[in-house]
């Protein structure tokens, strides 16, 4: 692996089982550089100029960006929640009619989260929302155990996480130890279409301007700090983090300066 050169910022944001490290050319400013005129309108403070956000977008083909980011977040939001794979269970919850009432969701998942306790005691808990092309609602949820997982019977015969849904059929899939990245290994299963041999191929399924995903009160968040290159050069050189991928991306500032950012994943083993 070739050592990032030094910058005057490096971003640090511990997800607890991966890390994030941005390598970035200047310093984040102290200030708010936007301030919001109103909903069309922004005003750039260091330029004293006016700008126009974009238009919300109205189909999902629309706003891929902006649910890419947010699988993103959530693959971070899924890496700071275990100790150990074990600890988690993945459940897709779906419904025998055709529900398209994103409303609905909720009302559905309050008891079956109470019943779910009730059987399995302590856990947190996050899920996504999808909805098929034909406009029915499924959800994928993952458990977040303090310890291994229970286990939970998923045959026709004996499904208790099935009956405590009621509504529909429902998978529950369990994790082993070997996954160093699960927040990534998770969120492939909620991006790539798997028919199609896609990858990303079911982003077009996630409806926009409806909130990607919600979770419990309890779900720990990643923790963001600056690292010095004295510091960065310590983290690399330590064999128990093990660098997953890099890339390098490049912005340019309406005064036509152009930088490049540099973003490394690492897993903590």
């Amino acid at each position: 692996m070739s050592l990032a050169a030094p910058s005057c910022y490096i971003k640090y944001l511990d997800c607890r089982n991966t890390a994030m490290l941005v390598h970035c050319p200047f310093f984040p400013p102290e200030h708010c550089r936007i301030r919001k005129v109103n909903d069309e309108v922004y005003y750039i403070t260091s330029t004293q100029q006016f700008g126009f956000y974009k238009p919300k977008a109205e189909t999902k083909g629309d706003s891929l960006d902006s649910v890419r980011k947010s699988f993103n977040r959530l693959k971070a939001l899924i890496n700071c929640n275990y100790d150990s794979p074990d600890q988690i269970k993945y459940i897709t919850l779906t419904y025998a009619e055709n529900m398209t009432d994103n409303s609905q969701l909720r009302k559905d998942l309050q008891p079956f989260l109470r019943k779910m306790h009730r059987m399995y005691g302590d856990f947190e808990y996050l899920y996504v929302k999808e909805q098929q092309g034909c406009g029915a609602w499924h959800i994928h949820m993952v458990l977040f155990f303090p310890c291994p997982a229970p286990y939970m019977p998923n045959n026709e015969d004996d499904h208790p996480v099935r009956d405590a849904w009621s509504h529909g059929f429902v998978n529950v899939k369990g994790f082993s130890n070997d996954i160093n990245n699960l927040g990534n290994y998770l969120c492939a299963y909620l991006t790539d279409d798997k028919a199609e041999s896609k990858k990303g191929g079911r982003l077009m399924n996630y409806e926009s301007g409806i909130r990607l995903y919600n979770c419990s009160r309890g779900v720990k968040r990643p923790v963001s700090s600056c690292m010095t290159y004295e510091q960065y050069l310590d983290f690399v050189s330590d064999e128990e983090n093990l660098l997953i991928s890099d890339s390098e991306t490049s912005i340019v500032f309406d005064s036509g300066q152009q930088h490049s950012i540099k973003r490394e994943l690492y897993a903590k083993i």
